[in-house]
């Protein structure tokens, strides 16, 4: 499954990929370390939580789960006790569990490769710079990418434009002819908020996928892969002319 509302004479100048649930099945064990700790601190795991915090960094999780404990009225000192519990729970459990070994989102790597042969890629995570490092140095990615930032990179991470905005600059290009890759409500508000083009991976339905500029449910769809091939064509062929479009 493979739409668009992008004009068809529209191509890229850069590229920017989220990174959780993109180029990694990470998000799946993020969410795992967030239920762990959540019920290891006695608060409610639900649907409607895992949903909001899809797409969350440490820090926005840590805030959540910090005023579900005490409240948003405790006052600083007893949530500066709480946050520094929470954290390292937060980050113990999640360093364990991906210890152990994260899959590649399928095509991804290829589309990734593909991209960068003619254009400038990076990639915008909610993780911390560290983590992020990691991720991509260790499964592959790293070769490809000009440039990365995290959300120790920027005062507001997603939902807010800002990661995309640096991204974006970063690589020389602008929003309007950025192509982004998002899965996440979070991810997607950030990458739409900053002006770019986004394509979101999805299998869910109309009503309740993220707000984005195109929808595949695979990076190995052939059509999918056909219109990364046009755009990268088109791509090439501009920079051949000094033009781009």
């Amino acid at each position: 499954m493979f739409t668009t509302s992008v004009a068809s004479d529209w191509f890229p100048t850069s590229v920017v990929f989220d990174c959780d649930g993109i180029l990694l099945d990470s998000e799946s064990l993020w969410r795992k370390a967030q239920q762990i700790v959540a019920r290891d601190l006695d608060l409610t795991w639900s649907d409607e939580l895992a949903e909001a915090l899809h797409g969350s960094s440490t820090d926005q999780v840590r805030r959540v789960f910090v005023e579900a404990l005490v409240g948003a009225d405790a006052p600083d000192a007893t949530k500066r006790g709480q946050e520094q519990i929470v954290d390292t729970k937060l980050r113990t459990v999640a360093g364990e569990i991906f210890a152990s070994g994260i899959e590649l989102i399928p095509g991804a790597k290829d589309v990734m490769e593909q991209l960068a042969t003619v254009l400038p890629v990076a990639v915008a995570s909610n993780s911390d710079r560290e983590t992020l490092e990691f991720k991509l140095s260790n499964y592959g990615y790293q070769q490809y990418v000009t440039t990365q930032v995290s959300a120790d990179d920027v005062e507001d991470p997603k939902p807010a434009p800002d990661m995309y905005l640096k991204a974006v600059q970063e690589l020389g290009g602008t929003p309007e002819r950025a192509l982004t890759f998002e899965d996440s409500v979070a991810g997607a508000t950030a990458a739409q908020s900053a002006g770019t083009v986004t394509m979101i991976l999805t299998d869910s339905e109309a009503e309740s996928r993220p707000e984005g500029n195109g929808y595949f449910d695979s990076f190995e769809d052939p059509e999918f892969r056909a219109q990364i091939t046009r755009w990268v064509e088109a791509a090439r062929a501009a920079q051949a002319d000094g033009s781009d479009g």
